[in-house]
C-alpha cells in the first residue's frame, strides 16, 4: 500500500510523538509499504497524527480535500492529545472537529478515548482501535541486574517544557534532595522557565540509545505530569527496569505503570511512596512487563489496525 503520515520523521533529540512518527515510518517501509508524507496521487491510507497545520505538512483541511477526490483513500486518525494536559481551550474541538473526516480511530489509551467520549466524540466498536505507545527496545531495555546504591537515584525527562508535564512537584523534590541526603535526582530535557532547581542535575534533550543509557544509571523514574493522553516518557523510564512513581492525576500513565509502580497526590504520599519503592525495589521491578512496553507489540498492532482499514475496499 502507499501511506501517507501527515508528520516527518525526526532523528534527533525531540517529542515522544515524532519519535513514534519515526519509527512507525521505518516499520511500514521495512514490511514493503510506500510512505510518503505528502499528498501525492494514488495514496491508499493516510494516517493523521496531527490535524493541526505545521510547516511542511498538511493538516485536516488538505486531507479532507483529497479524500474527496479520491474517494477510495482511507483516514487513519491517531488521537494523542488534549486540552486538559496543556492547559490549553481549542484542541479538543479541533480534533473532534476533524474525527469527522477519519474511517478508523485509534486512540493511544482507554483514558484519552473515554475523555473524547466525554466531549461528545462518537466511538463506534468497529470503527476505533486502542493501542497503547511502545518503546525501542534496542534503545530501552533493562540492565541484567540492578541494585540501589547508598544513593537512589531518581529522573524524569521531558520533551515539552509545558507546566503541566509537573515541574510543581519537581521543584519539591529539587528541596527534598537537601533533607533526604539519600537521594539525587536527575531532570534531562527541555523545562519550564518557572523551573530553577539548585539541587537538580540538569541533562539537555538526548536522542534514543543516549537516552536509554542514561535512564538505566538511575534506580527510579518520577512522573508528575498531569493528564497524559499516553505519553512516553514513562514507557521509556520503565522499559529501561525502573519502577515508576507517578502522579494521582497522571491520565493515562496508570495504564501503563500501575503493576510496578506507585501513585501520589501530595508531598506526603510522594515520600511515602518513594519509601516503598526503595524498600521492596527488587519486587517492582519483577512486575514490568518488557514485551508490552516494547514498539514491536505496538506496530503489531498498527499493522492490523491498517489491514482492517483496508480490507474496507473490498
Amino acid at each position: 500500500m502507499k501511506i501517507m503520515i501527515n508528520r516527518r520523521p525526526r532523528r534527533h533529540a525531540w517529542g515522544g510523538g515524532i519519535h513514534f512518527v519515526t519509527c512507525l515510518s521505518d516499520h511500514l517501509s521495512n514490511i514493503g509499504h510506500e510512505v510518503v508524507y505528502n499528498l501525492e496521487p494514488n495514496i491508499d491510507i493516510i494516517i493523521m497524527m496531527d490535524p493541526r497545520p505545521e510547516v511542511g505538512n498538511d493538516d485536516v483541511n488538505f486531507l479532507y480535500n483529497y479524500k474527496l477526490k479520491n474517494t477510495h483513500c482511507k483516514i487513519l486518525h491517531r488521537v494523542n492529545d488534549t486540552d486538559i494536559a496543556r492547559n490549553t481551550n481549542f484542541l479538543d474541538n479541533i480534533i473532534i472537529q476533524s474525527n469527522r473526516i477519519a474511517d478508523h480511530t485509534v486512540f493511544i489509551s482507554n483514558w484519552v478515548k473515554e475523555y473524547y467520549q466525554n466531549k461528545g466524540l462518537l466511538v463506534n466498536d468497529d470503527t476505533h482501535d486502542v493501542i497503547i505507545n511502545g518503546c525501542n527496545s534496542d534503545w530501552y531495555y533493562p540492565k541484567k541486574e540492578h541494585s540501589i546504591g547508598k544513593k537512589v537515584r531518581l529522573i524524569t525527562h521531558h520533551w515539552s517544557d509545558n507546566f503541566m508535564k509537573g515541574f510543581d512537584v519537581y521543584n519539591y523534590l529539587d528541596d527534598l534532595c537537601i533533607k533526604r541526603p539519600d537521594i539525587e535526582f536527575t531532570y534531562m530535557g527541555r523545562y519550564n522557565s518557572s523551573y530553577t532547581p539548585k539541587n537538580t542535575r540538569l541533562i539537555p534533550p538526548k536522542y534514543g540509545p543516549e537516552v536509554g543509557e542514561i535512564l538505566r544509571s538511575h534506580d527510579v523514574y518520577i512522573t508528575a505530569a498531569r493528564w497524559e493522553a499516553c505519553g512516553m516518557h514513562h514507557i521509556e523510564g520503565s522499559a529501561c527496569g525502573l519502577p515508576v512513581l507517578y502522579h494521582q492525576d497522571g491520565g493515562a500513565v496508570s495504564e501503563v505503570c500501575s503493576p510496578h509502580g506507585i501513585e501520589f497526590d501530595s508531598h506526603q504520599s510522594f515520600v511515602l511512596g518513594l519509601n516503598n519503592i526503595i524498600e521492596n525495589y527488587n519486587e517492582y521491578r519483577e512486575k514490568i512487563d518488557y514485551d508490552y512496553l516494547s514498539m514491536k507489540r505496538c506496530l503489531g498492532q498498527y499493522d492490523k489496525a491498517l489491514a482492517h482499514l483496508w480490507d474496507q475496499n473490498d
